[in-house]
């Protein structure tokens, strides 16, 4: 990356985004609220107390207390089997050592095996950080119970203040946050839509658009995560949700594509087109402000002629996906009469199968040791940081860990940059407590607007505060020595080596491999719950499997979302673009299966020839899933079987069906709508791939052009 490219970005990354700024300000105004107990009663370690916060604080409200009860018990839980591991450790050296191996062992293994991750981070990093206090602290009993017993209370302080400023300032409710989310992003891509179109707006929304498309999809999932957690609704709704979320995002950055043409061109049809689509968004944002989804949708693509501009074509099927999909998605939800319910684990669905857990947790451990014998046997404890960097840069991926170590070495050098402008130039020209808080205020609103950003760069915000805290907040008394900063950057600089090395070299997962691999089980998996409606299984046995089914889907699709972004750092070309679009088409897919998979029990009560029908279309879209999640992975497969006749015969063996019922006759109509919009979903998933890799004239990421000519396009 030259200078120009790191300017843009950290234009782009840096601009105002919706919400950042009341975040900063709550933040900042938490972090100055704790400085009043940590001055006043003499706390020592108030930088925990400080970045802590930047941790745990979401926008609203739940997630910060969900957030912040799970920190204190994972540190209480933490500390007190590091104490333990210390009174018995204490004097036998390698013992000790296998304590601490063990709980960096741990630590990495939860983080990676847990569903909720920061848990596992929450156990392991305060539990081997106090193995390594006898190393750095005088190994003394009563001194070393002492620091432990003031780290957990610095943590429950710095938590408790945050939470009651949040609850002050900020009782947002996340299901209500995330229909203003949607709601917004719908309103600006129709002001942008009416302004192309020559149509007066109220204020030019070319920069929110653009601001909206940076800040992608990462904040309304955040709210959707927590409202799944507290929210019954939006719990048993999560996937149709997710696929909401993920289209919608898709009208953004197409209402971007469409304004940034060089050459615009002005038609009178183009003109009603816009008008149309505008119309089109604004019903839908209507929809969502109330909890539901427009019913008697009149289509807006043309697919039989489609029209230049192609982004405009893009923005007329993401509606109509969002139209035709979702309804039947929700609705069959609303009257659901047998779903069982979930069943919720601690750990992921393959937390003690896959190997690549514990090969990660080994990676990990093994860096973290090596910094260790490196810090003791230089006698350079400054350095220590080196430690936690192997634990806190170790991701599933080469990408996702070059990411976090950037990021984190990028924060510290600007966090101790601005560290040691405060202790040369400023704190020895103050002298009163306000000036202090000036000093601390503003530095803290810099790393809390960082921390807020998009994830391509909200940990350094994280590590701006870290290290501009460790210069600042060395004692109560004016802080003089730039030692520790100079030691904290050493110690992250020499992390990054020594975890970088052993990544390279140990079990090494590129991020676009481990695309590839996701993908190919996230089809694999549709597939088998395509197959759910042909089984002949009782209904509560397929029930529990298409549960099943869909919490493994669930789980892979939000991989692939956080793999998306960490495959931006790493070296050569990704169709990132690409990729994103085929996970919206993939969660499509999705949705409409699951609605399929809850309607299966009723046909076996149909006649023989439409279950038959019915059976066929089921078995030929699961073959062609199982066809793309062959080529994805680059294994050899199944041809792509023609999706359109089973259709054409299903609709046929409705159409043969004599003497139904005003019910029946309506199911019949929901099932073949669902069918037909599940196939020509499918389609789009193999035609796209195949257009991209023609486009790109490269190896096809998702498809073979051999195998995958039937699909039509």
């Amino acid at each position: 990356m030259n200078a120009s490219s790191l300017l843009e970005f950290l234009r782009r990354e840096l601009a105002p985004t919706p919400g950042r700024g009341s975040k900063t300000f709550r933040l900042t105004l938490a972090c100055l609220a704790a400085t009043i107990p940590v001055l006043t009663h003499h706390i020592p370690h108030g930088l925990i107390v400080m970045i802590l916060m930047y941790l745990i604080t979401q926008e609203d409200t739940a997630a910060t207390v969900i957030g912040s009860i799970l920190g204190v018990v994972g540190v209480t839980i933490g500390l007190g089997l590091a104490l333990l591991a210390l009174r018995i450790s204490l004097d036998i050296v390698w013992l000790r050592l296998c304590f601490l191996v063990a709980f960096l062992y741990g630590g990495l293994f939860l983080k990676r095996a847990l569903v909720l991750g920061v848990l596992g981070s929450a156990i392991g990093v305060p539990a081997f950080l106090a193995m390594i206090l006898p190393d750095i602290l005088p190994p003394s009993p009563e001194v070393l119970t002492e620091f432990v017993l003031w780290l957990w209370w610095c943590v429950t302080l710095g938590l408790s203040v945050n939470v009651g400023v949040q609850l002050l300032l900020a009782r947002g409710d996340p299901l209500t946050l995330l229909q203003r989310e949607l709601a917004t992003r719908l309103d600006t891509v129709a002001q942008t839509l009416r302004r192309l179109a020559g149509e007066p707006v109220a204020v030019p929304e070319r920069d929110s658009l653009r601001s909206l498309a940076t800040a992608g999809m990462s904040r309304p999932l955040a709210l959707l995560k927590t409202a799944a957690t507290i929210h019954v609704w939006a719990h048993e709704r999560h996937e149709g949700l997710s696929t909401i979320i993920t289209l919608t995002d898709r009208l953004v950055t197409s209402a971007l594509a469409l304004e940034t043409l060089p050459d615009f061109p002005q038609q009178p049809r183009l003109h009603d087109r816009l008008l149309n689509v505008a119309d089109g968004c604004e019903r839908m944002r209507r929809a969502f402000n109330e909890l539901r989804l427009p019913g008697n949708w009149v289509a807006l693509a043309d697919e039989k002629n489609v029209l230049p501009p192609f982004p405009l074509v893009g923005i007329e099927r993401t509606l109509d996906q969002i139209a035709l999909a979702g309804p039947h998605y929700f609705e069959e939800l609303s009257h659901s009469r047998a779903a069982p319910a979930e069943k919720r684990s601690l750990f992921l669905p393959d937390a003690f199968d896959n190997p690549d857990y514990v090969r990660f947790a080994i990676k990990g451990t093994l860096a973290a040791f090596i910094c260790y014998m490196a810090f003791i046997g230089f006698d350079y404890p400054g350095i220590y940081t080196s430690v936690i960097t192997c634990f806190v840069v170790s991701l599933s991926t080469i990408g996702a860990s070059n990411q976090k170590g950037i990021l984190r070495f990028g924060g510290a050098a600007v966090g101790g940059l601005m560290g040691l402008i405060a202790l040369v130039y400023l704190f020895p020209n103050m002298e009163t407590i306000g000036a202090f808080w000036l000093v601390f205020g503003a530095g803290t609103a810099v790393a809390a607007w960082v921390n807020f950003g998009t994830p391509r760069i909200a940990y350094g915000g994280y590590q701006i505060s870290l290290a501009f805290y460790k210069a600042i907040l060395q004692d109560f008394g004016p802080a003089t020595s730039a030692t520790v900063v100079r030691d904290r950057l050493i110690g992250v600089f020499f992390g990054l080596l020594v975890y970088g090395a052993v990544e390279h070299l140990l079990w090494p997962v590129r991020a676009r491999d481990a695309l590839r691999a996701c993908l190919a089980k996230i089809l694999h998996l549709l597939a088998d719950l395509a197959r759910s409606g042909t089984s002949d299984k009782p209904p509560a046995v397929i029930a529990d499997e298409v549960d099943s089914w869909r919490r493994r889907i669930s789980l892979k699709i939000e991989d692939m979302q956080s793999l998306i972004e960490s495959s931006k750092f790493e070296s050569g070309e990704l169709q990132v673009e690409a990729i994103q679009k085929r996970t919206g088409d993939g969660q499509l897919v999705f949705v409409l299966l699951l609605s399929l998979a809850r309607q299966s029990p009723d046909v076996t009560r149909l006649p023989d020839t439409v279950r038959a029908a019915a059976v066929n279309v089921d078995n030929t879209v699961a073959t062609a899933l199982e066809a793309l999640a062959n080529h994805v992975s680059g294994d050899s497969g199944p041809t792509m079987p023609n999706l359109d006749d089973p259709l054409n015969t299903f609709e046929r063996s409705v159409a043969g069906t004599d003497a139904l019922d005003s019910e029946a006759a309506a199911h019949f109509a929901e099932r073949l709508a669902l069918y037909r919009t599940l196939v020509a979903a499918v389609k789009q998933v193999s035609s796209e791939s195949m257009r991209t890799a023609q486009d790109r004239d490269e190896a096809p990421v998702f498809a073979s052009n051999k195998t995958l000519t039937a699909a039509p396009k």
